[in-house]
C-alpha cells in the first residue's frame, strides 16, 4: 500500500476474524480528526497542495536552512505560509504538533494560525526526505515528494476526516519488564524491533503511544517475559480457535487482510487451512509450539516484508530459535516457512510436513495466557513424546532461555546481580551467603552481567528439558559467613572482608587499627563503635 492510499482499519468483531471462539476483548483507541492539514516542501508545490485542500483547512510551512527567523504571511486566498529554518513535527491524526525553531524562539505553528485544538489534523509533507523517521508512519502522515501523485493524496486526506477507533492491540506488565534495572540497560527488543516509533524508553520500563501503535505485534513476540502482549486477539484465544480449525490438517497458512487475495486466488491442499489473522508478525514461538504439539506439521507464514522489514527480521530470529528448540529433540527439518504472498502457488514446493509431529497425540492443555509458562508446557508435551537425548539443548544467543556461569574465583557475593534480576531467577542465600538460581525464570536479559562489579557473570543459551530439574534452586556459589566481631552475627563472607581489607590497606583513612577493626563489624556495631569514639573524645576535651 502506498502511503497515499493510508486507510484506518476500524475495529472488526471476532465473527469478521474466522471465528467460531469467544475473544477476549481490548480497548478501543479513538481519533478525532477535523481535516486541517499541515502542508511542509517548497512553497509553490506546498501552496498548491493547500489549495487543493483549503475546504477543510490548510497551512504550509516552507523549510529554509538559510534563513535566520521565522516568517509568516497570508496569501490572498486565506492561506497562512511560515518560512522556518527547522521543524519540530510529532504526534498523530489529529493531534499532530509543529513547533518552528530558530536560533532565538521556538514557535507552535498550531496555536500561531489559531486551530481550537492547537494541533494539526493531517500532515502532506511533499519534501524529498521524509520529516518523520518512522519506517511505518502514523496515520493522517503522508509522504508524497511527487507533485504528480498530489491529487491521489488530496483524495485520500479528504477520507481522513472525522472519528475513527482501532483496538488498542497491547498490554504491558512493567513488573515483568526486563528492559532496565538500577539504571542499567537489559532487553531493549521491543524498542528496536518497533517500526512506528510508539515504544520508548521510560526509566525501569518502557511507554507505549497507543496512538502510534499500529498493531504489528513483533514487540510481543519477541519479548522474552512475556511482559508485552498481544491482544487483538490474545494469544490464549489465538490457540483455542486455530485448534479447532485445524483438527483434521497437517499445515497451518497464516495471512492477514490485505493477502485475501491471494490466498482466495490460490488452489491450496484440501489438508492446508488458511487463518486470517491481524498481525502475521503478532505470533510468534509459544503460538506456533502449541499448534505444533496440537499434530500440526507444518506452519507457513504469508509475510511480505523483506530483510530490511524489522517485523520481517523478527519473524526470521523467532524461527531459528524455534528450529533450535525441535533440533534438541531430534527434529532437523525445517517446519515453519515464511513465504511471501506472491509465492503463494510454490507452496507444494516447500518441505512436506513433519511427520514425526503428525504423528504425535495432539496436545490438549489450555494456554494459560503466560507466555513462558504456555512455551513450557508446549515443549513438556512433545519432549515427553520424543525423549531428548540430551539434558538441555543449545540454543542461539537471542533466545529467552537460559543459564549463567559464575566465577567463582571472583564472585564476592554482593548481590548485584540478584537485585537487578526481574524475573527472580537469581535468589540470595537468606540466612547464608549464597548465590543460587532457577534456571527456568532466567530471560538472558544481561542485566545481572552488567551488575556484577566483578565481572563473574556469564551467560549461556540453553533450554533444559525437565522441568522439575529446570525449576530447581541451584546453588551457584556459597561461602562461609563472616561474623560480627562485635555482636557476632553474620553479615558478610569472609572473601568480602579479605578483599576490602587488601583493597584499603593503604588508603589514608585505613592506616589506624581501629577503621581496619570497624570493617569487621556489623553495620549497626560499626556505627555504635564510632559514636563512642566520638563521645570519648569530646569527654577528654571537656576534662582539659
Amino acid at each position: 500500500m502506498s502511503e497515499s492510499e493510508q486507510t484506518i482499519t476500524l475495529v472488526r468483531t471476532p465473527d469478521e476474524l474466522q471465528s467460531g471462539t469467544p475473544f477476549s476483548t481490548t480497548s478501543q483507541i479513538s481519533y478525532v480528526s477535523n481535516g486541517h492539514t499541515l502542508v511542509i516542501g517548497d512553497a509553490e508545490t506546498a501552496l498548491d497542495a493547500a489549495l487543493k485542500l483549503k475546504a477543510q483547512g490548510a497551512t504550509v510551512v516552507c523549510r529554509d536552512s538559510s534563513v535566520t527567523g521565522i516568517e509568516k504571511q497570508l496569501t490572498d486566498s486565506g492561506i497562512a505560509v511560515f518560512t522556518v529554518p527547522q521543524l519540530v513535527l510529532t504526534g498523530h491524526l489529529g493531534a499532530y504538533k509543529a513547533i518552528a525553531v530558530d536560533a532565538n524562539k521556538d514557535i507552535d505553528l498550531g496555536v500561531s494560525v489559531y486551530l481550537e485544538s492547537g494541533s494539526f489534523d493531517l500532515v502532506l509533507d511533499m519534501s524529498e526526505t521524509p520529516l518523520l523517521s518512522a519506517a511505518l508512519k502514523p496515520f493522517g502522515y503522508l509522504h508524497v515528494p511527487d507533485p504528480a501523485d498530489l491529487d491521489e493524496a488530496v483524495a485520500s486526506l479528504g477520507e481522513l476526516v472525522g472519528e475513527f477507533d482501532k483496538p488498542r492491540y497491547f498490554d504491558y506488565k512493567r513488573d515483568i519488564c526486563a528492559h532496565s534495572r538500577s539504571k542499567l540497560d537489559g532487553c531493549n527488543r521491543c524498542v528496536d524491533v518497533c517500526t512506528t516509533s510508539a515504544i520508548r524508553s521510560d526509566g525501569e520500563g518502557i511507554v507505549v503511544d497507543p496512538f502510534l501503535c499500529q498493531g504489528c505485534g513483533s514487540c510481543a513476540t519477541v519479548c522474552p517475559s512475556g511482559a508485552m502482549s498481544y491482544a487483538f486477539p490474545r494469544v490464549a484465544d489465538a490457540i483455542h480457535r486455530t485448534r479447532e480449525l485445524t483438527s483434521e490438517a497437517d499445515t497451518l497458512l497464516l495471512h492477514t487482510e490485505s493477502q485475501q487475495a491471494a490466498v482466495d486466488e490460490a488452489k491450496l491442499a484440501t489438508n492446508t487451512v488458511p487463518l486470517l489473522v491481524e498481525e502475521v508478525s503478532a505470533f510468534g514461538l509459544d503460538y506456533w509450539l502449541s499448534l505444533l504439539a496440537g499434530h500440526v506439521g507444518r506452519i507457513v507464514l504469508l509475510h511480505d516484508g523483506d530483510t530490511q522489514d524489522a517485523n520481517h527480521r523478527a519473524l526470521v530470529e523467532q524461527s531459528e530459535l524455534l528450529h533450535a528448540l525441535l533440533s534438541g529433540l531430534g527434529i532437523n527439518e525445517t517446519v515453519l516457512h515464511i513465504v511471501p504472498s506472491t509465492q503463494l502457488a510454490t507452496l507444494d514446493d516447500l518441505p512436506a510436513p513433519s511427520d514425526v509431529l503428525m504423528s504425535l497425540p495432539a496436545a490438549t492443555f489450555a494456554a494459560p495466557g503466560d507466555k513462558r509458562q504456555t512455551i513450557r508446557m508446549a515443549l513438556d508435551h512433545l519432549s515427553n513424546v520424543l525423549k531428548p537425548a540430551t539434558e538441555n539443548c543449545a540454543l542461539p544467543s537471542t533466545a529467552p532461555f537460559g543459564h549463567i556461569n559464575v566465577d567463582t574465583a571472583a564472585c564476592t557475593l554482593c548481590m548485584a546481580c540478584v537485585s537487578t534480576c526481574p524475573a527472580k531467577a537469581l535468589l540470595d542465600g537468606q540466612d547464608t551467603p549464597a548465590l543460587r538460581m532457577v534456571e527456568a525464570n532466567c530471560l538472558q536479559c544481561g542485566l545481572c552481567a552488567a551488575a556484577c562489579p566483578e565481572s563473574a557473570i556469564t551467560l549461556e543459551s540453553r533450554y533444559t528439558w525437565d522441568s522439575v530439574e529446570a525449576r530447581r534452586i541451584e546453588t551457584l556459589h556459597d561461602e562461609t559467613p563472616f561474623h560480627c566481631i562485635s555482636c557476632h552475627t553474620a553479615f558478610t563472607t569472609s572473601r568480602m572482608i579479605e578483599t576490602m581489607t587488601s583493597k584499603l590497606a593503604g588508603h589514608w583513612m585505613f592506616t589506624d587499627d581501629k577503621a581496619i577493626r570497624r570493617l569487621k563489624m556489623c553495620g549497626d556495631c560499626r556505627v555504635k563503635d564510632m559514636f563512642e569514639d566520638d563521645a570519648g573524645g569530646i569527654a577528654v576535651h571537656k576534662d582539659n
